[in-house]
């Protein structure tokens, strides 16, 4: 692409040649066009390219931009020998620490680089040591419920530079936690005495080092002249530092990034950043948009818009599709059965080869279960956007030894292995028994290669209560039922979930929300699936192996058009079609209630929807709930409709691009899709239909309160000196305790505690009494 076929917005960005400038680009701008075409412009001036330092996120998009510049300074003789460094925070991170054991500021870090298998290992030994006995019996059973969220925690200190226990106060966690405080400082030491380091310390220890030293800081400061950062919205507060540290008052900056992609909060980052930090931190800034995408047509980009302006800390930029763009399609679908939906748009989608990718968005891993499910039944290969298959997940290996007993196949195991197994069979679900009492059952039970159910009840001991003894009894009888009947695979599978209580377990012993969700819809699809096949528990039993064989084969296929994947692992990529699930109550916005979650941010919600659905280049399909014909009082979350729809817009994008595309006489917009947006006469404008009359159905009513299910609630009401009594629609009556601006808080007539509810969700299912 020459300079010349740049927009006239990448044209300004490439011309700045002065002084520090931050650039806000929509999804799919052209960042890397743009940030490539500078680059050569200060080369071609004569800025030497060991003073120009470029900062990617993430290794693949340093490689990916390092190919691009490449090939652009190719054509232009004498700028390909020598080109300015494109490195990752992280390796820059890694080469300023070796500099500062060079100079003794910090040790000498001794082995690879520690990563997160050796860390929980010491993690889940530290938590042990610092707990008291009650707490320290529920990480010895529950290692995954403790060890996941200290590692996140110890990850989320190192993203910042406050104290470990300040950060704790943030996240609202039960008393339980307050050990964490402590597991950071114990971890700390151990890391430092064994000379290790982790990703995060490749930047967490040098920083925290030069504050300390800021002598050394001036060492490494005031080199560049130019130093160029993509996806600046990713920052945390340690590579803010960092980059700080590195402009040492001397040189220009140039960030460039979209605060409507700020999707990393868990890592540190916030909109904050290159909303106003930059300019508080810099100085003087210029401010330039990149308005213009170039990856999807006007109905998506209304919607879009649509969608982010709700939004608050945001920048004012409105998406604008480009001329060269595809005319995308946006449908929204009500669905009963999501998966099968989502199959049928793929299987259309593959016969009429009118794509060449397809991508499914979840919201949680779980709900790509029995997408990916279908997939294999089908003989349709695709790509796992994750570490394992859902026919891997820990959650089924429970399901995996019922029917392995039921095969005959269990006593194939070693002595070793078996007890292993055992004891998941025992503490799946945890059956509020002492763990070491059950590691001695799992030993005796090691030794059994037949007559399972038999031997669990006689390796019973007499001294446990009758409750005890009934949890692991209903194990036994359900084991019995495998060995000796060979009944129906998912009766089987399922008589263990009732009898055991699965679910009601796997919630009690989750550490938050997201993970008793991810397991529980798991289980649920799998279940599903097996009651489709009919098969008995042994023929099941094969059924499973061969669909481990069909994942293996599938990671090693070339073709693999369908993608499953998250809305975080979704960022920086596009597909031709798009299928977003769970456009509902219960995951758009996703809300965690669970004790060890903190309350739910709207707004970083509608952010990840936002990057989802602007993946698509031809066709985005939302998939939302079926409108249920029972009262709304008795439906799950799942079976509402998510606050988002509304804001989306979709059929008054629709009726936008239907009315330039046939070039109109009038324009009606309804009230349906809320109050018109300030922002429409200006894409009207880029659409060329500015002058057509417009009529906006509803707007008086609009305007004189927001209509809720149960009548009007002012927003602007304020009555800090009595509690009003509230009617939730699922979560039933109770007493509004306090609540501001994006938050309420109320105290349920059902519950003890008080919910902390987002106000833009809870204003749709709650009205006053």
């Amino acid at each position: 692409m020459s300079i010349a076929q740049l927009t006239s917005e990448q044209q300004a960005v490439v011309a700045h040649r002065q002084g520090h400038a931050r650039v806000i680009a929509v999804a799919g701008a052209g960042k890397t066009s743009t940030l490539t075409h500078f680059i050569r412009a200060r080369l071609s001036e004569g800025v030497p390219a060991r003073r120009m330092l470029v900062l990617m996120y993430n290794k693949a998009a340093q490689e990916d931009f390092q190919r691009r510049l490449e090939a652009l300074c190719k054509a232009e003789p004498g700028l390909s020998g020598s080109l300015p460094q494109v490195r990752t925070f992280h390796s820059l991170g890694l080469r300023i620490y070796d500099s500062l054991v060079g100079m003794g500021a910090l040790p000498q870090r001794q082995g690879k680089i520690l990563g997160d298998g050796e860390a929980e290992g010491v993690v889940w030994r530290l938590l042990q040591d610092i707990a008291d006995d009650d707490t320290r019996q529920d990480i010895l059973s529950q290692r995954r419920k403790w060890v996941e969220p200290a590692m996140a925690f110890i990850d989320l200190v190192k993203a910042g530079l406050s104290p470990a226990a300040d950060v704790l106060e943030t996240l609202d966690y039960p008393p339980e936690c307050r050990i964490y405080t402590e597991l950071f400082y114990r971890f700390e030491d151990w890391r430092k005495s064994q000379q290790r380091i982790s990703y995060a310390d490749m930047i967490y220890d040098p920083v925290m080092c030069l504050r300390a030293h800021p002598e050394l800081a001036d060492r490494f400061g005031g080199h560049m002249q130019w130093t160029l950062v993509d996806e600046y919205q990713d920052i945390n507060e340690t590579q803010q530092a960092l980059l700080t540290m590195l402009w040492g008052g001397r040189g220009h900056v140039v960030v460039i990034g979209d605060p409507d992609q700020t999707i990393y909060e868990f890592r540190g980052s916030k909109p904050e950043f290159i909303v106003s930090r930059f300019a508080q931190e810099f100085g003087e800034v210029t401010t330039y948009q990149l308005p213009h995408t170039f990856r999807y047509g006007h109905a998506l980009s209304l919607c879009a818009n649509h969608l982010i302006y709700h939004n608050r800390e945001r920048e004012a930029v409105t998406g604008l599709s480009h001329t060269s763009t595809p005319d995308t399609r946006v449908k929204l679908h009500r669905v009963r059965n999501e998966a099968a939906f989502a199959m049928k748009v793929i299987r259309d989608a593959l016969e009429q080869d009118e794509t060449n990718s397809i991508a499914v968005v979840n919201r949680i891993w779980a709900m790509s279960a029995a997408v990916e499910l279908g997939l294999l039944k089908e003989n349709i290969p695709y790509r796992f956007d994750h570490s394992r298959s859902v026919l891997e997940a820990w959650e089924l290996r429970i399901f995996w030894l019922l029917l392995e007993m039921a095969a005959g196949q269990f006593s194939e195991r070693s002595e070793r292995n078996r007890e292993d197994c055992w004891l998941h069979i025992l503490t799946t679900p945890f059956p509020k028994v002492r763990r070491a009492l059950l590691e001695q059952i799992a030993r005796k039970m090691a030794g059994v290669t037949s007559r399972y159910g038999e031997a669990l009840l006689a390796a019973l001991p007499e001294d446990i209560s009758k409750w005890q003894r009934q949890q692991i009894e209903v194990r036994a009888q359900v084991i019995s039922m495998a060995e000796l009947t060979d009944p129906k695979g998912w009766r089987l599978l399922k008589e263990y979930s009732e009898l055991t209580e699965l679910e009601d377990g796997i919630r009690d012993n989750a550490f938050s929300a997201q993970q008793s969700d991810d397991r529980i819809q798991t289980i649920r699809a799998f279940l599903s699936y097996a009651r489709s096949t009919d098969m008995s528990a042994i023929e099941l039993y094969h059924h499973w192996r061969a669909l481990l064989q069909k994942v293996k084969e599938q990671k090693a296929s070339s073709d693999q058009r369908v993608t499953l994947t998250s809305a975080h692992k979704s960022k920086g990529r596009e597909w031709d079609l798009v299928i977003i699930p769970g456009l509902n109550g219960q995951y758009f916005p996703y809300h965690p209630e669970g004790e060890f979650t903190t309350p739910a941010d709207v707004a970083s919600e509608r952010r990840l929807l936002y990057v989802s659905m602007t993946r698509a280049r031809k066709a985005l399909h939302l998939l939302a709930p079926e409108t249920p014909d029972k009262p709304i009082r008795d439906c799950a979350e799942r079976e509402l409709a998510s606050v988002f729809e509304r804001e989306l817009g979709v059929a008054r994008a629709q009726d936008i691009v239907e009315a330039a595309s046939q070039k109109a006489d009038e324009l009606i917009l309804h009230s349906r899709d809320g109050a018109l947006p300030h922002w429409l006469p200006d894409y009207l404008a880029h659409l060329n239909i500015p002058d057509i009359p417009l009529r906006f159905e509803g707007a008086e009513a609009e305007s004189k309160g927001i209509k809720r299910p149960g009548g009007i609630i002012d927003r602007k009401y304020e009555d800090a000196g009595q509690l009003r009594r509230v009617l939730h629609e699922t979560l039933g009556e109770g007493v509004l305790v306090s609540e501001d601006k994006d938050y309420l808080k109320v105290r349920f007539n059902k519950e003890s505690r008080v919910r902390t509810l987002a106000r833009d969700v809870a204003m749709d299912k709650i009205r006053l009494l």
